[in-house]
């Protein structure tokens, strides 16, 4: 009951219980030693936290003007990876455009995309597929990271080679365009203090996504005189036993060469053995007009091979930005490594593209075959302008043909010394003057690690062609002091 009170009488406070005097005096006594241990532990780990900062602070480096960032400014600094990429292209003709003749329009033999032009253009039934998978409204969430399964069970199927296993839809990785997958892969490959082998001439992002990744690169040559074969004993030479990977691009760019089956054979027999893992980069699979395409898989029943590929070229929606990689491992060397789950693992940063256009990959696959009615429409207008250019260049003095273009969109130009006043085999100095004169931009070979010679892109029609080449020729004529 209530000890301080009886019933109908008011409680007495002046009657004091000595026990809950005793408690209340030891209950109050603990909650101040427990607020005196607090503030002395926030006290400490205030402390603690200051020091922390001023050592954190010691090891910034000063601003430029001898600063610290106490005094208000932003510590902000670039990453040292992002911060060291280097693009030639990008370095080089940054000096050279908008520096254009204002008098004439400008024609580009420079940008690699195939859809500058209208002649060149996704097939209806592509754009149909995309169009259904977007109404259907059934692929507007988040996909597996690795893929949608019906778009990889359908690469699967398309891309398994000759004498291979068939590739299963855990063997595909779908990417955001080629760019991306080789990215992937040169990331699932590089070990610490390894270097990859990368084709010259070739496509620069290969070394810059090297040097991203921590890669060495070592360049092994491409032989014009034998149609930009892989020179063998280069490759041989490079190799050490902290190589990870064998570049190969087949259909070439920048050279336009594609592959015989023979020459394939002879690489992969090299690769086999000295061991090396092969990364094919085969976006152009399937543009070829002077040969028939053969993948790298298909040329060895056992050399492991990384291949990418891409809708952006052989079905020319660069735009689109889907690509994937499939894993050719017959020898299980890959298996053993744990490759496949580093690929997936780079997968689950960007989640892969667009789920209705991964949706729309099986139909457009089953629409668009090799041999199509659009398909060989395609290679017909390529394997025009590609005989139209180097027909051209044959008659414009200063200049000749390193090797017929047998696919993809490319041309090399070899530059003849002492033809052109004032340029010679400068092939910088060509783009520049060129644009400057005539509006005509290309990519100097430099941009390739090819200098004394220039990239064509032979991807418009035939009748832009003609144009730009009179203008080139114009050029010339006037720089090596000959007249029509």
């Amino acid at each position: 009951g209530n000890l301080g009170s009886r019933r109908g009488a008011k409680p007495c406070r002046s009657i004091r219980c000595p026990v809950a005097v005793a408690i209340n005096r030891s209950m109050a006594a603990h909650a101040v030693r427990a607020a005196k241990k607090q503030e002395r532990d926030l006290t400490e780990k205030a402390a603690a936290q200051a020091a922390e900062l001023e050592k954190v602070s010691r090891k910034r480096p000063l601003e430029q003007d001898g600063t610290s960032p106490q005094n208000g400014k932003w510590n902000v600094r670039v990453g040292v990876r992002a911060n060291a990429i280097r693009n030639p292209i990008r370095e080089i003709m940054d000096t050279v455009a908008g520096k254009e003749n204002p008098d004439k329009p400008l024609l580009s033999l420079a940008q690699g995309d195939p859809t500058c032009y209208p002649h060149l253009r996704p097939s209806e039934a592509m754009v149909s597929a995309v169009t259904e998978a977007l109404q259907s409204g059934d692929h507007n969430g988040y996909q597996p990271s690795q893929g949608m399964g019906s778009c990889r069970a359908a690469l699967a199927e398309s891309f398994t080679v000759p004498g291979r296993p068939a590739l299963e839809p855990s063997d595909v990785f779908m990417t955001l365009g080629c760019s991306e997958a080789l990215s992937h892969c040169i990331a699932a490959l590089a070990g610490s203090g390894c270097n990859m082998l990368l084709p010259r001439p070739g496509f620069p992002l290969y070394e810059v996504l090297c040097g991203y990744h921590g890669v060495e690169v070592r360049h092994y040559d491409l032989l014009p005189e034998t149609g930009w074969q892989c020179d063998l004993g280069s490759i041989e030479k490079l190799v050490d036993d902290n190589t990870a990977a064998l570049l190969i691009n087949n259909p070439s760019n920048p050279c336009g060469a594609v592959y015989s089956r023979e020459h394939l054979v002879d690489v992969m027999a090299l690769a086999e053995k000295l061991r090396m893992p092969v990364i094919a980069d085969e976006v152009y699979a399937g543009m070829s007009f002077s040969r028939p395409y053969v993948a790298c898989a298909a040329a060895s029943p056992s050399v492991p091979v990384l291949s990418v590929c891409a809708l952006s070229k052989r079905w020319l929606a660069p735009g689109w930005r889907v690509g994937w990689v499939t894993v050719h491992d017959a020898a299980g060397a890959f298996a053993a490594a744990g490759v496949k789950e580093a690929l997936l693992k780079v997968c689950q940063v960007s989640l892969g593209p667009s789920a209705p256009i991964q949706a729309a990959v099986p139909a457009i696959l089953q629409a668009t075959p090799n041999g199509c009615t659009w398909h060989t429409d395609v290679l017909a207008a390529l394997e025009a302008s590609a005989r139209c250019c180097a027909r051209r260049c044959r008659a414009t003095p200063g200049m000749e043909v390193a090797s017929e273009a047998q696919g993809s969109m490319y041309l090399m130009v070899r530059l003849q010394p002492d033809v052109l006043q004032g340029i010679g085999c400068d092939d910088v100095k060509l783009a520049r003057e060129l644009l400057a004169e005539e509006s005509v931009a290309i990519l100097p070979g430099q941009c390739f690690g090819a200098p004394g010679y220039f990239r064509c892109v032979f991807a418009a029609p035939v009748e832009v062609l003609e144009e730009a080449w009179n203008r080139i020729e114009a050029f010339c004529r006037r720089r090596s002091g000959q007249t029509q």
